[in-house]
């Protein structure tokens, strides 16, 4: 395995002096050696050596591509389809929120919940890792529960004095503060916060 490990660092290392495009099939072995990794230790613990290590690349190839761990990890994680926030158009406003915490409580259940608890974890030491969980996870949801609110508010499904920021802190408040705690995601949290959260922005 070193001699293997040596022989894809030379070629690396040739490839950039050469100035050869990167191998795609590196990417993907990278990306895959995260998520591999990631099944039996922690976003904290697990180190670009080892993932180097594990892809059979150096170093450099890998930060070539990303600039930091945080930025090889959250595209591993986040480019999984499991991640994708695809939804149906709703029909309304109230549709709309709800398919979307839907959607998410059940993203973060089971074991990528762990994962997403972690990365979250890493964020709160980490100003870098906060940016890009914020860029590659975060903004996309925030964005399409923005919409929804404001819709909502057009129509007058909701309150038009709600303050929409506000009102989204209020839908993701809850579900990260069970994510980070080690609540369940369950379908009766998903039911009662539903409720619950449709009764308060109701006009």
């Amino acid at each position: 395995m070193q001699e293997n490990t040596q022989q894809n660092q030379d070629v690396d290392e040739e490839s950039k002096k050469s100035g050869r495009p990167r191998s795609e099939s590196s990417r993907k072995s990278i990306l895959d050696s995260t998520r591999r990794l990631l099944t039996h230790t922690t976003v904290q613990k697990l180190s670009i050596e080892a993932i180097a290590k594990k892809a059979g690349v150096g170093k450099t190839t890998i930060y070539r591509w990303w600039p930091n761990k945080s930025a090889v990890i959250m595209e591993a994680i986040f480019s999984q389809p499991a991640f994708n926030n695809v939804l149906p158009t709703p029909r309304n406003g109230v549709q709309g929120v709800t398919q979307q915490l839907d959607k998410l409580c059940r993203q973060m259940s089971g074991k990528n919940g762990r994962l997403v608890a972690e990365i979250v974890g890493e964020a709160q030491s980490n100003p870098e890792a906060l940016k890009i969980f914020i860029q590659t996870y975060l903004q996309d949801r925030y964005d399409t529960l923005s919409s929804y609110i404001d819709g909502g508010k057009q129509t007058g499904e909701f309150d038009t004095e709600l303050d929409t920021d506000s009102a989204i802190d209020v839908v993701l408040g809850p579900v990260f503060f069970r994510l980070i705690s080690g609540q369940e995601l369950d379908d009766d949290f998903i039911k009662d916060m539903t409720t619950m959260l449709i009764k308060a922005l109701k006009a």
